[in-house]
Protein backbone atom coordinates (compact mmCIF):
# COMPACT_ATOMS: atom_id res chain seq x y z
CA UNK A 1 0.00 0.00 0.00
CA UNK A 2 1.20 3.68 -0.94
CA UNK A 3 1.17 6.15 1.41
CA UNK A 4 -1.12 8.41 -0.31
CA UNK A 5 -3.30 5.41 -0.27
CA UNK A 6 -2.96 5.06 3.76
CA UNK A 7 -3.05 8.23 4.00
CA UNK A 8 -6.67 8.47 2.61
CA UNK A 9 -8.14 5.20 4.38
CA UNK A 10 -6.25 7.07 7.64
CA UNK A 11 -8.48 9.79 7.01
CA UNK A 12 -12.14 7.79 6.31
CA UNK A 13 -11.34 5.77 9.52
CA UNK A 14 -10.09 8.35 11.89
CA UNK A 15 -13.83 9.79 12.80
CA UNK A 16 -15.36 6.39 13.57
CA UNK A 17 -11.69 4.90 15.16
CA UNK A 18 -12.17 8.24 17.32
CA UNK A 19 -15.69 8.00 18.05
CA UNK A 20 -14.63 4.26 19.54
CA UNK A 21 -11.70 5.56 21.85
CA UNK A 22 -13.69 8.45 22.89
CA UNK A 23 -16.77 6.07 24.27
CA UNK A 24 -14.29 4.18 26.30
CA UNK A 25 -12.15 6.96 27.54
CA UNK A 26 -14.77 9.90 27.86
CA UNK A 27 -11.19 12.15 27.42
CA UNK A 28 -9.57 13.46 24.50
CA UNK A 29 -6.23 13.21 24.44
CA UNK A 30 -6.43 9.20 25.79
CA UNK A 31 -8.37 8.98 22.60
CA UNK A 32 -5.98 10.49 20.20
CA UNK A 33 -3.28 8.51 21.62
CA UNK A 34 -4.89 5.16 21.15
CA UNK A 35 -6.08 5.79 17.54
CA UNK A 36 -2.54 7.09 16.78
CA UNK A 37 -0.94 3.89 17.76
CA UNK A 38 -3.61 1.70 15.98
CA UNK A 39 -3.13 4.00 12.87
CA UNK A 40 0.54 3.57 13.11
CA UNK A 41 0.19 -0.43 13.90
CA UNK A 42 -2.00 -0.31 10.70
CA UNK A 43 0.72 1.43 8.45
CA UNK A 44 3.28 -1.28 9.99
CA UNK A 45 1.06 -3.93 8.92
CA UNK A 46 1.12 -6.02 5.75
CA UNK A 47 -2.06 -5.77 4.03
CA UNK A 48 -3.96 -8.43 2.02
CA UNK A 49 -6.41 -7.92 -0.78
CA UNK A 50 -9.18 -9.15 0.74
CA UNK A 51 -8.77 -7.24 4.31
CA UNK A 52 -11.61 -5.61 5.93
CA UNK A 53 -9.80 -2.58 6.99
CA UNK A 54 -12.37 -0.72 8.59
CA UNK A 55 -13.36 -3.85 10.96
CA UNK A 56 -9.55 -4.49 11.34
CA UNK A 57 -9.35 -0.54 12.83
CA UNK A 58 -12.52 -0.91 15.01
CA UNK A 59 -11.22 -3.85 16.49
CA UNK A 60 -7.39 -2.47 16.68
CA UNK A 61 -8.86 0.85 18.58
CA UNK A 62 -10.93 -1.52 20.99
CA UNK A 63 -7.90 -3.71 21.74
CA UNK A 64 -5.78 -0.15 22.37
CA UNK A 65 -7.82 1.16 24.34
CA UNK A 66 -8.28 -1.27 26.77
CA UNK A 67 -4.69 -1.88 26.51
CA UNK A 68 -3.68 1.47 27.07
CA UNK A 69 -6.89 1.23 30.43
CA UNK A 70 -4.94 -1.70 31.78
CA UNK A 71 -0.94 0.32 31.68
CA UNK A 72 -2.55 3.42 33.13
CA UNK A 73 -4.70 1.31 35.66
CA UNK A 74 -1.09 -0.44 36.53
CA UNK A 75 0.64 2.57 36.62
CA UNK A 76 -1.83 3.83 39.46
CA UNK A 77 -1.24 0.59 41.37
CA UNK A 78 2.29 0.82 41.66
CA UNK A 79 2.40 5.03 42.68
CA UNK A 80 3.03 3.96 46.14
CA UNK A 81 4.24 6.26 48.81
CA UNK A 82 7.94 5.93 49.59
CA UNK A 83 7.42 5.65 53.09
CA UNK A 84 9.04 2.64 55.09
CA UNK A 85 5.34 0.29 54.70
CA UNK A 86 4.62 0.74 51.53
CA UNK A 87 5.47 -2.77 51.09
CA UNK A 88 2.60 -3.75 53.22
CA UNK A 89 0.92 -1.12 51.49
CA UNK A 90 1.53 -2.25 47.78
CA UNK A 91 0.64 -6.35 49.28
CA UNK A 92 -2.59 -4.87 50.74
CA UNK A 93 -3.57 -2.98 47.68
CA UNK A 94 -2.97 -5.85 45.49
CA UNK A 95 -4.38 -8.44 47.58
CA UNK A 96 -8.09 -6.19 47.93
CA UNK A 97 -7.73 -5.61 43.93
CA UNK A 98 -7.11 -9.57 43.68
CA UNK A 99 -10.09 -9.90 45.73
CA UNK A 100 -12.51 -7.15 43.96
CA UNK A 101 -11.55 -8.96 40.46
CA UNK A 102 -12.86 -12.20 41.74
CA UNK A 103 -16.10 -10.79 42.94
CA UNK A 104 -16.05 -8.93 39.58
CA UNK A 105 -15.82 -12.38 37.61
CA UNK A 106 -18.19 -14.05 39.87
CA UNK A 107 -20.79 -11.55 38.97
CA UNK A 108 -20.30 -11.18 35.61
CA UNK A 109 -20.46 -15.11 35.45
CA UNK A 110 -23.80 -14.60 37.44
CA UNK A 111 -25.18 -12.90 34.38
CA UNK A 112 -24.38 -15.71 31.60
CA UNK A 113 -27.16 -18.36 31.03
CA UNK A 114 -26.97 -21.18 32.85
CA UNK A 115 -25.56 -23.27 30.54
CA UNK A 116 -22.86 -20.91 29.59
CA UNK A 117 -22.61 -20.74 33.53
CA UNK A 118 -21.74 -24.68 34.06
CA UNK A 119 -19.38 -24.60 30.68
CA UNK A 120 -17.44 -21.62 32.20
CA UNK A 121 -17.34 -23.34 35.85
CA UNK A 122 -16.46 -26.89 34.30
CA UNK A 123 -13.69 -24.92 32.69
CA UNK A 124 -12.10 -23.00 35.01
CA UNK A 125 -13.20 -24.03 38.22
CA UNK A 126 -12.84 -28.11 37.39
CA UNK A 127 -9.98 -27.78 35.11
CA UNK A 128 -11.46 -29.48 32.44
CA UNK A 129 -10.93 -29.72 28.92
CA UNK A 130 -13.33 -29.06 26.20
CA UNK A 131 -13.77 -33.24 25.57
CA UNK A 132 -14.29 -33.91 29.15
CA UNK A 133 -16.79 -31.05 29.15
CA UNK A 134 -18.38 -32.28 25.86
CA UNK A 135 -18.22 -36.22 27.69
CA UNK A 136 -20.19 -34.79 30.98
CA UNK A 137 -23.12 -32.55 29.35
CA UNK A 138 -23.59 -34.28 26.30
CA UNK A 139 -22.72 -31.34 24.17
CA UNK A 140 -20.86 -31.86 21.20
CA UNK A 141 -17.33 -30.89 21.56
CA UNK A 142 -17.66 -28.13 18.55
CA UNK A 143 -20.30 -26.80 19.95
CA UNK A 144 -19.19 -26.84 23.32
CA UNK A 145 -16.22 -24.92 21.99
CA UNK A 146 -18.51 -22.01 20.01
CA UNK A 147 -20.48 -22.10 23.71
CA UNK A 148 -17.46 -21.25 25.07
CA UNK A 149 -16.30 -18.65 22.70
CA UNK A 150 -19.31 -16.63 23.52
CA UNK A 151 -19.23 -16.97 26.51
CA UNK A 152 -15.85 -15.42 26.97
CA UNK A 153 -16.99 -12.68 24.54
CA UNK A 154 -20.18 -11.83 27.33
CA UNK A 155 -17.66 -11.72 29.98
CA UNK A 156 -15.26 -9.67 28.66
CA UNK A 157 -18.30 -7.20 27.79
CA UNK A 158 -19.41 -7.56 31.70
CA UNK A 159 -15.89 -7.01 32.77
CA UNK A 160 -15.35 -3.82 30.81
CA UNK A 161 -18.36 -2.37 31.38
CA UNK A 162 -17.63 -3.16 35.45
CA UNK A 163 -14.27 -1.71 35.29
CA UNK A 164 -16.03 1.82 33.03
CA UNK A 165 -18.63 2.40 35.76
CA UNK A 166 -16.15 1.44 38.35
CA UNK A 167 -13.82 4.30 37.31
CA UNK A 168 -16.65 7.44 36.52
Amino acid sequence: MKATEFENIAHELRPLMMKVAMDFFHNREDAEDAVQEVLLNMWKRKWKPGDNIEALAIVGTKNMCVSIWRKQKLRRTLLVDDSHDSISTANVDEELIAQDQVRMLEEAIGKLPRSEQRLIRLKQEADMGTAEISAITGIPVRSVSTMMASARRKLLKLLISYEKDIDR
